[in-house]
């Protein structure tokens, strides 16, 4: 018999190969609840509910069509699974506002996921856009030249 927690981590584990790398908005209907809520500094006004959730990862990948989050580790307790992620991909779209660049970046974060009845009720992110931003040429920082990726973490 599957334990709650390995139940929970594989959750998670389909929300982002399914919806996230996959694509699949149908998937994040069955994994997701219905009023989900968001946490994401950089998304500060995202609106709690899986069509929000859908629109968001829509966008993202819209922007980033080759996109691979890969999970580097995974951990449960409680009604939580913590997740360390890094995620690659090319900019062919519009993000923040940003126009396509054509440039390929690698970015890293943690995303906190509250269960609740065998589905994602909360998400925590955490990750860099600055760092995003400087590998995509659109802005350094002080002595950093444009476009060169220094390292990210988790690889």
């Amino acid at each position: 018999m599957t334990s709650s927690l390995d139940f929970n981590k594989n959750v998670v584990r389909r929300f982002v190969d399914e919806c996230w790398n996959g694509g699949s908005m149908a998937t994040v209907r069955q994994l997701v609840a219905t009023q989900c809520r968001y946490h994401d500094p950089v998304f500060p006004h995202m609106v709690a509910g899986v069509d929000s959730l859908q629109h968001h990862i829509e966008k993202c990948r819209r922007a980033f069509p080759d996109m691979r989050v890969t999970i580097t580790d995974l951990l449960a307790e409680r009604d939580e699974v913590v997740v360390h992620w890094s995620a690659n991909g090319t900019q062919r779209g519009e993000f923040l506002g940003m126009p396509p660049t054509h440039i390929n970046a690698l970015i890293v974060g943690t995303s906190i996921y509250r269960m609740e009845d065998g589905q994602i009720a909360e998400q925590w992110v955490n990750w860099n856009l600055m760092s995003l931003i400087e590998q995509l040429g659109l802005r350094t920082a002080a002595g950093v030249p444009a476009g060169v990726r220094s390292h990210v973490g988790w690889e």
